[in-house]
This record gives structure tokens, sequence and C-alpha cells, in this order.
């Protein structure tokens, strides 16, 4: 038997542990352990610091859904990583023996390099957990009751500028809309060399496109900035040189401030013999397995990425929702690999988008780290990435959420409640129609005459448009097909159905271009 331990049930953990365990056998066992007993789809944070969802909306609790598939949970805390004798201790004093060890527990804030940036000392918020972001809101429901300036920032070595941004435009977005923008100075403080610069390095179009955004919001930005301590309602900065020397410093006031700290790995990790860099991040090889022991493997924020760009200030290297999925991917592939002799492989180069969300219109981050870097990244700016987002927040979800597939004939399809409805007096009043919400694409299916002629009959006997009525059936059959796989291939669909989707964003999708900066 194998048993496989999964430390954290995040974006990373959970995905994990139901690749795994769809990939091994049926005697063997996949544990996952938490400090927490719920799912939270953390990317989303920022709209419940603005109010836009719930944290009930972005958050579950795991437990059934790990059982429904044979998954053990142990909602505790990881203490120790015992590299050399295979096991995990838990702050309760509970030990577990593995055979792998997959790693995906995120990161912690480094609260305390800066002084005042705890946002338990009250001066500044943070989203970067969910308690967090609904502090963030709760208090900004009080701050719109008395504006004043606002402070969006991140600190020297923070690693995931993206959500800077974002929330600068949900900020300016949420302002306009009460009519109290005018009333609110915001400025956006980033460690970056340049506005868009995220770590990754190289100048592009993004660079300007992202200066025009943020003039036509009237949003000042301050770059290259060292932020050296926080008190309350004002941020001391050091705007700094090419060099990263101080060469200005200054005092930037607030009457609302939401922050992005510096990330290391957790204590727990810190604490584990031989496992991790000096900022307690898992240090890995090309395959994602730790390089002080092999049948441990490191995905998401918790492992070690160096950076992929040299600035002035240090910025840490970039992540997105995107590249943790094929470092799951990777990682699960490399375990079933390893057990079956086979050859591992490497999930360099990664793509990493950003779908960063600028409230009507929107903005697409899209970069790719690999050597040479930075081959491709532009800003694109239109509804459909807001769209995007949101689509892509419920897809992830429902994937954690939706009970395990199994094979076999369904009791009832979806061609046969489509028929049944069709039939009804409601049905034969009605039309079919394609979605106007989602995207389309034109499809060209040859079939043979005899299925034409029964397509076009059926399509007068219902009283349907011919070529909605097929697309309709072609649905229903596609979640048909989709309810008759299992395991492997379940999971090998949602992924490929996944890249498909992230693929096809800047090219097929209906958007709003930057023309000026306006929109």
């Amino acid at each position: 038997m194998t048993h496989v331990v999964i430390a954290g049930a995040g974006i990373a953990g959970v995905p994990a542990a139901y690749a795994i365990k769809n990939r091994l056998g049926p005697q063997d066992k996949v544990t996952v352990v938490s400090d927490k007993d719920y799912f939270h789809f953390v990317p989303s944070n920022p709209w419940v610091a603005m109010g836009w969802r719930d944290t009930k909306d972005i958050s579950f609790p795991i437990g059934r859904c790990l059982a429904d598939r044979g998954i053990d949970f142990i909602p505790k805390a990881l203490k120790k990583v015992d590299g050399a004798n295979n096991q995990v201790e838990l702050v309760d004093g509970t030990k577990l023996a593995y055979d792998f060890l997959i790693l995906a527990t995120g990161p912690k804030p480094a609260f305390d390099e800066i002084e005042g940036l705890d946002p338990d000392k009250g001066y500044v918020h943070s989203v970067v957990h969910m308690e967090d972001a609904h502090k963030s809101f709760t208090d900004y429901q009080e701050f719109v009751k008395n504006p004043g300036p606002i402070v969006i920032g991140a600190v020297q070595n923070s690693s995931i500028i993206g959500p800077v941004y974002e929330f600068a435009f949900l900020v300016d977005a949420d302002l306009r809309r009460r009519n109290i923008r005018d009333r609110v100075p915001i400025t956006l403080i980033t460690p970056e060399p340049y506005v868009g610069h995220l770590g990754l390095g190289i100048e592009s179009d993004t660079r300007r496109l992202l200066e025009e955004a943020l003039a036509a919001r009237n949003i000042t930005y301050l770059t290259n900035v060292k932020t050296k301590k926080i008190e309350s309602g004002v941020v001391h900065i050091a705007e700094c040189d090419a060099l990263g020397n101080e060469a200005r410093t200054s005092d930037v006031p607030f009457a609302y401030s939401v922050y992005w700290a510096a990330f290391r790995g957790i204590h727990a990790l810190r604490d584990s013999t031989g496992l991790t860099d000096e900022r307690g991040f898992v240090k890995t090889d090309e395959y994602l397995r730790s390089t002080a022991y092999p049948n441990i493997y490191a995905v998401g924020v918790c492992g070690a990425h160096p950076s992929v760009s040299k600035s002035p200030l240090p910025l840490g290297a970039p992540d997105s929702v995107y590249t943790i999925q094929n470092e799951v991917d990777a990682a699960v592939r490399n375990i079933e690999a390893t057990l079956k002799g086979e050859a591992l492989t490497s999930p360099a180069p990664i793509r990493a988008k950003w779908l960063t969300d600028m409230s009507k219109s929107g903005a697409l981050y899209h970069s790719e780290p690999q050597i040479p870097l930075r081959n491709i990244n532009w800003l694109k700016e239109g509804k459909w990435v807001h769209l995007a987002k949101v689509d892509f927040e419920n897809y992830f979800i429902n994937k954690i959420k939706l009970k395990p597939a199994t094979a076999g004939v369904p009791v009832s399809s979806h061609i046969a409640t489509l028929m049944r409805k069709l039939q009804t007096p409601e049905g034969e009043s009605a039309k079919v129609s394609v979605s106007s919400r989602a995207a389309t694409r034109p499809l060209a299916v040859p079939v043979k005459k005899d299925f034409d002629y029964d397509l076009r009959a059926l399509s007068q006997t219902l009283g349907q448009e011919e070529h909605a009525l097929a697309a309709a059936l072609l649905e229903s059959a596609l979640r048909d097909a989709k309810s008759l796989l299992a395991g492997v291939k379940l999971d090998d669909m949602q992924k490929f159905r996944h890249d498909l989707m992230i693929a096809d964003l800047p090219e097929n999708q209906p958007g709003v271009e930057f023309h000026g900066g306006g929109t």
C-alpha cells in the first residue's frame, strides 16, 4: 500500500489530493492535513474586501468533499516534517508515516519585517487571509462615511503584486459608484522599478498600457519605493535610485490603506531539518522534489522559486492559480511515474496568467516566465476579463464541491431532460437559444444525410430553429459523455479544459481595447 500525505487544503492541496487519489490503486491511501477545516478560494479575497463577495461565497467545509472521494482528512496543523524518517508531526503530537509527501501549505505573511504592517496593529489592512479581507471591508464601510486619502501598496520582497493593481482599480470603481471618487486621492506604492514589472522584468506594452489605465483613473503611483515604517495615518517611504539606494524619503498620509506583505515559509517548514531556504520556502529540483528528500514534493507558494529578474529592490517570484495547478499536475504525475519506474517530467516552462479585474472594464496580464523570459506580455482591457474571472472562480469552486463521478449509465440523461422539456406546453412555446452570456464558437460538424434529415425534421416537429436545437442537443450529449468519465480520465479532461479556457482568453473573447487610456 502506498500512502500519500498532503499538507494543506487550499487551491494546491485539494486538487492534488483529488488527482493523486484518481491515479493510485484502490488499496492505496491519501491523507490531507490542514490547520483549517474549510476550503478557501484565495484569489477572490480582494472582492471580499470590497463587499463584492461574502466569505461564504468563497469558502466551505472540505471534510465531506474529501470523504466522498475516499480521502482521509485531519484538521490539525502541521508541526514538523521529519524527512529522514518519512514522517510528519501534527500540533497535537500525532505522527503520520508517508511514502510520498506533497507540501501545499501556502506561505506566511512576513508582517514583522516592516514596523506597523501587521493588520492587528490597526494601521493598515491586508487581504491575504479571508478574515483580514472581511475586516478590510468592515472598516471600508466606515471609511466611506468620512472619506479621505487611500494608499494601496506592496512592500519590498513582495511576490504577488498583480492584486495590488487589481485592488486599486476595484476601489476606484466602487468610489465612483458611490459618487465620492473626487473626495478620495488614491496612491499606489510598489517596489517594482516600473508599473507592470510584476517581478518578471522585461519592459513591453504592459508598462505603457498600465500607466495609461492608472492615469485615466487619476491613480497616483510611486515606483521603486521601499516601505520603511507604517504608523497611524501615514506610510514612511524611501524612493530609491537605479541601484536600490535611498534617494529621497517622504511620508504618504492615508485615511484607509491596504498593503501586501512579503511572504516566508510557515513555521512548520522552517523548523524542519534541511528542507527550506533562508526564507523558509522548500528547496526543490526541476521536478518539484525536495533537494534533500526526493519523496517530498512542494507545490504552490510554499516552494522556493528564484527571482526571474533583477531589480533595484528585491521582488519575489510571481505565481498564479494557473502555474500552481500546473505544478500540482506535474507533482502528481511524477509520483505516479516513480511508482511505475518511468521517467519524470518537469513543469517548466509554465505559463502564468493574471486575470486582474478593472471593474466594468478589465485587465489581462499574460506572461511567460521561461528562458528566454517574458516572451509574451501584454495588458488588455475589457468587460470580458471580469466575466472570465467570475467564470473561473465558479469553475474552480464547483470542481472542488462536485461529488466524484462514477462510470455508468446515468439514470436520467441531459438529452432526455431536454426532450421532455421541449414537449411540455411551456417548452413548445419557448425557443431554444444559444447562451448569450458566454462566448460561442462556430463548430462545423459533418453528419450523415439521414441524421441531417432527422435534425431538420425534429426541429420542425418541435418548432425550434435548426442550428439552436443542434447546439442544445450537442451540449446535452457532451454533459452525458462527461458524466460517464471517472477517475484519471475525468481528471485529465478537467486539466485539458482548464488549459483550453486559459489559452483562449486573449484571442477569442470580446473586449474593449485601450485607446489613449480611455475605454
